[in-house]
């Protein structure tokens, strides 16, 4: 089963992603467009940094560079409905596809955050300001991580459920059921 964009607006919700985040990431495009291409250097020299990883990217990281650089970019697009959801939902299917541990994107997703909490603070001196557009970037990173999260989530169910034979519905049902 596929993750579906109401997961993802029941998360915004949750996270109480509101317009004025919209707003907040999008007045940052600007620190994207200064700090973001040293921060995909960053983010691929710590994956190749990794023996695991380093044998993913092997090849092919100039042009995982000019998709990471997109993929930064649209963290400050200021729109962040279906489109944006469906983008997010196709990196976690990549990531899926690639077998690529779960760990590992949590990881990595510390060092966007890191990297452009740092590029933020650099570039607003107002207090007040700072914490709003970076709790704006971290809702977001979060709601991002939570989408690709879910891929991870489907792909396990769906193995099993083939695995076993088990209904779907039935192995959802089990995994909710309170412990006694």
């Amino acid at each position: 089963m596929p993750v579906v964009y109401e997961e993802f607006e029941a998360l915004k919700s949750f996270v109480e992603f509101t317009e004025e985040d919209e707003k907040n990431l999008a007045s940052l495009a600007d620190v994207v467009a200064k700090h973001g291409p040293a921060l995909t250097d960053h983010f691929y020299d710590t994956l190749g940094s990794v023996p695991e990883t380093a044998k993913i990217i092997e090849g092919r990281v100039e042009s995982l560079k000019k998709t990471h650089r997109q993929y930064m970019v649209e963290l400050t697009s200021g729109s962040y409905g279906n489109d944006y959801f469906e983008r997010r939902a196709r990196i976690g299917q990549v990531h899926v596809a690639r077998g690529i541990d779960p760990r590992f994107v949590e990881g990595v997703m510390s060092v966007i955050r890191a990297g452009m909490l740092k590029a933020i603070a650099e570039e607003i001196d107002d207090p007040a300001e700072l914490a709003s557009k970076a709790s704006s970037f971290i809702k977001l990173c979060d709601l991002d991580l939570a989408i690709i999260n879910l891929a991870y989530s489907e792909e396990r169910l769906d193995r099993f459920s083939e695995f076993t034979g088990m209904k779907r519905k039935l192995i959802e049902n089990v995994i909710t059921m309170p412990k006694r």
